[in-house]
């Protein structure tokens, strides 16, 4: 594979599919809404989630430059806004034409669920904590929805009536298992009320639990009578059916049934996401091709783990292909999120290059348990950034480079201020590098996480801010940010260029116009791939 086949690759990141109908997003020019076997919906904004109406409408959301103030549309033989204004307004679920749930900032400092009804906008979820995901009911008279931070309560709502159950586990997170959770037996939810996330199904306040075991379990639904999840094995997302595996490898995900088909977007070490379908005696049809005139040598990462500083075990993704000289720590964001096995251009044009590239689920990390997610509370950039350092130890190579982006971003700046010496080179994607201007600009609901998880210290945020220790930078570094990113601002590295410059110290960098946490148009997407690849190779 080469940088230029880049241009060719065309993954799906969202879909919807109403009595057989498929529409999805795919990934081109910028990401733009399509009709299986109709065509491509053309439009001026980066399109991000598409959902039905009725047979005939379909509801386009898209961002107009990566800013996240998202606008709402409608398409039927063109596309027209229902919903356009300065807030971000995402994830609709229509009942009729002009009535619909969504999740929004519109009100107040965080994300709440609202429902439009002929141009009037109604909060529904009270209080000043971040709504991050509901259901619905098929009549769309009763939604379930999870709010909080941590400690995620599951509230479910009969709207009409305005009357309300709420479950909420001591210390725990409670989430609606899918988009698909009302049931004939009650409502499917997730909790990690016992460290992982288990399967549990509330029914006039009784709770049943459907699926426990240690490993973390999403998005379940029922399927020909049938529950059906997710499971996640070590960064494989592997989808179950009545106790038996479906589907065993990559980062599979976006369960829905639809009629007699279990749909779901899948990815792995050797390809991009594409949409699928499974019938009920489990055979499989790829619906898309994302990789189509695309090959390559890739390599599929294998399963490690070590022994940080304080001897917590530290799972991680090494992708080999024997033999190296030099290696690369890969820093994951989030920081709740994981390593997992999907296509990574980076990463493979990286082991192409002659890299052993590790990817280590540093402490905080999702998929190992609610304890292990919260071993970083008020300690971000602490025992995390030395989780990573071991991981530079485990490789026990000469030469060494690191990255990662957005959380992955902020801890490579850490690595390179705090421990100077162990890199040959470094790039910073979407990082921040300073507590007190992140948390003063960042969007709402990350004010609220990062008041939450890294607290108000002054001498600890000083501490773990890389902009107050740039003058131990001795690592070759490059940073890529966006424009209009409004999680990690582009603020933050040009404090970064500023204090290196006022020191006589060159540094590469690039800021890419009308892109936001992360790089939308494919000509800024496979520039920033090849501007790491090439820099790292430099690697000295």
């Amino acid at each position: 594979m080469q940088y230029q086949d880049l241009f060719k690759i065309k993954p799906i990141t969202n879909y919807d599919v109403k009595d057989g109908r498929v529409a999805f997003i795919r990934e081109e020019d910028i990401p733009r809404a399509y009709i299986l076997g109709e065509g491509r919906i053309d439009s001026n904004f980066y399109a991000e989630e598409v959902s039905w109406i009725n047979e005939k409408k379909l509801a386009v959301v898209g961002d107009p430059k990566g800013s996240e103030k998202r606008e709402i549309y409608i398409f039927e033989g063109s596309l027209s806004p229902i919903l356009k204004d300065e807030y971000d307004n995402v994830n609709p679920w229509f009942i009729t034409d002009d009535k619909f749930y969504f999740l929004s900032n519109r009100e107040s400092n965080t994300i709440h669920l609202f429902l439009y009804e002929g141009g009037e906008i109604n909060r529904l979820s009270e209080g000043n904590i971040p709504v991050d995901s509901f259901c619905v009911s098929e009549d769309g008279k009763k939604v379930a929805y999870s709010q909080g931070i941590y400690d995620q309560d599951l509230h479910i709502l009969e709207v009409d009536k305005w009357r309300e159950e709420i479950v909420s586990l001591s210390q725990s997170e409670e989430f609606p298992a899918s988009s698909q959770c009302f049931t004939r037996d009650g409502i499917l939810f997730i909790s990690n009320k016992n460290n992982y996330f288990d399967i549990g199904i509330f029914n006039n306040g009784d709770i049943k639990w459907l699926k426990t075991s240690n490993h973390e379990k999403y998005e379940a639904l029922y399927f020909n009578d049938k529950l059906v999840y997710i499971e996640d094995n070590f960064g494989d997302f592997n989808i179950i059916k009545d106790d038996k595996i479906i589907v065993s490898e990559g980062y599979n995900r976006n369960l829905y049934v639809d009629g007699n088909y279990l749909y779901y977007l899948g990815s792995n070490y050797d390809r991009f996401s594409d949409l699928y379908r499974v019938d009920k005696d489990g055979n499989i049809e790829r619906l898309t091709n994302s990789m189509e005139g695309i090959s390559g040598n890739f390599v599929r990462p294998k399963k490690v783990e070590y022994k940080s500083f304080d001897g917590v075990n530290i799972p991680s993704l090494l992708y080999s292909k024997g033999n190296e000289t030099k290696g690369v720590v890969y820093i994951h964001g989030g920081p709740d999120w994981e390593c997992v096995n999907t296509f990574s251009p980076t990463i493979q044009f990286l082991v192409d290059a002659g890299f052993k590239v590790i990817c280590p689920n540093y402490r905080g990390s999702t998929g190992y348990g609610r304890k292990f997610n919260h071993l970083n509370d008020k300690d971000l950039g602490g025992g995390d950034l030395k989780d990573v350092i071991h991981a530079a130890k485990f490789l026990n190579l000469n030469k060494i480079a690191v990255t990662g982006a957005s959380y992955g971003g902020y801890l490579t700046m850490m690595a390179v201020t705090k421990y100077p010496d162990i890199w040959c080179s470094a790039v910073a994607v979407v990082p921040f590098v300073n507590w007190f201007t992140e948390r003063q600009f960042e969007r709402e609901f990350l004010q609220q996480y990062d008041e939450i998880k890294m607290g108000n210290d002054h001498n600890l945020l000083v501490d773990r801010s890389p902009i107050f220790f740039i003058d131990n930078i001795k690592t070759p570094l490059m940073i890529l940010a966006g424009e209009y990113d409004p999680r990690c601002p582009a603020e933050e590295t040009e404090q970064v260029v500023k204090k290196l410059k006022e020191k006589g110290v060159e540094i590469e960098y690039k800021i890419y116009e009308n892109e936001g946490h992360g790089f939308a148009k494919i000509e800024n997407y496979v520039d920033s791939i090849r501007n790491t690849v090439e820099f790292i190779k430099k690697c000295k």
